[in-house]
């Protein structure tokens, strides 16, 4: 409801820039070919060969992290702090506010263990099980192929943790997301999307879409859509980008505690299934969700009511 200007330009135009700069140039391109070029540098055997085949490779762990730490970093914190810096003349501290309270932490982390774990299970299975029409065969084949190659990739960053991987993983496969992807995915373009379209909600949704189809793994893209938004409506509320950021971390890194856990035998369930969760339990943890939510966006209303009361109270 209060978020920052990040351009006085029109807000097609700033869109437009942010998508070719960062997006397009910063992550596809700059980051990617730099995660590469040091995973080239650094791993002693055929690297298009073990990528192709993550499972016979596991030795390729390290690299791929270190790859992948390399292209989020470059990609999505860096990109965007040079573009807001030079093209913008602002910082990356104007997204981020100082409050973080503990009802708000308690919130967030119920939604995103309650809510984006199993009220939207359904979802997940759905989407997981999807069968494409015989006129979409091609994309079907080829979103279940890149599923399998996203899937291998993860196995093999994921697999036989010990605690040091597991914290250095956490750190890559969480913390970076969540600061890299909401600094350019709410921060930026949702902010420019609202601008140009004058509609919040129909904003956060197209860029929920946008976020989704970044991740390229469609067979998970309507769950990630509905956590897209999710973040994007606390960046909304908030006007504080790490309140999302929190979520998003939550998100990932619940995962791969859980993970952690089932692979020590101390979790009694595997995190990685994409079957439904009981309908009573995912019942109660929607209505639970939805008062979560309606709970933060009550906050977050009232603080901003409060804040635009204090110049009449002080006059």
């Amino acid at each position: 409801m209060h978020a920052p200007s990040i351009s006085d330009r029109p807000p097609l135009n700033s869109l437009l820039r942010i998508l070719l700069v960062i997006v397009l140039f910063g992550w596809t391109i700059l980051g990617q070919v730099l995660g590469v070029v040091v995973a080239a540098l650094v791993y002693d055997g055929n690297l298009m060969e073990a990528l192709n085949d993550p499972a016979s490779h596991p030795d390729i762990r390290n690299t791929l992290l270190l790859s992948q730490a390399v292209a989020a970093f470059t990609g999505f914190i860096f990109m965007p702090w040079y573009y807001l810096r030079v093209l913008e003349r602002r910082s990356l501290l104007i997204f981020f506010g100082k409050e973080l309270k503990w009802p708000l932490l308690v919130a967030v982390i119920m939604i995103s263990v309650i809510g984006l774990g199993i009220a939207l299970s359904p979802i997940v299975e759905w989407n997981a099980e999807m069968q494409f029409p015989e006129w979409m065969a091609g994309f079907g084949n080829w979103a279940k192929e890149t599923e399998e190659m996203a899937a291998a990739l993860i196995k093999t960053i994921t697999s036989d943790l010990t605690p040091l991987t597991f914290i250095v993983t956490l750190f890559i496969v969480a913390i970076l997301p969540a600061v890299g992807e909401e600094i350019v995915f709410r921060g930026l373009i949702q902010t420019e999307m609202v601008r140009a379209l004058k509609n919040p909600h129909t904003a956060i949704w197209i860029t929920s879409i946008l976020f989704s189809a970044f991740h390229l793994q469609f067979l998970g893209f309507l769950p990630r859509v509905f956590i897209g938004a999710f973040l994007g409506y606390l960046y909304f509320w908030s006007g504080n980008l790490w309140i999302p950021v929190l979520g998003h971390f939550f998100n990932n890194g619940l995962q791969l505690t859980g993970l952690f856990l089932y692979q020590k035998g101390l979790l009694g369930f595997d995190v990685e299934s994409t079957e439904r969760a009981p309908w009573p339990l995912v019942g109660v943890s929607l209505v639970l969700t939805l008062a979560l939510l309606l709970y933060l966006k009550n906050y977050f209303q009232s603080r901003l009511s409060t804040a635009s009361d204090l110049p009449q109270q002080i006059q």
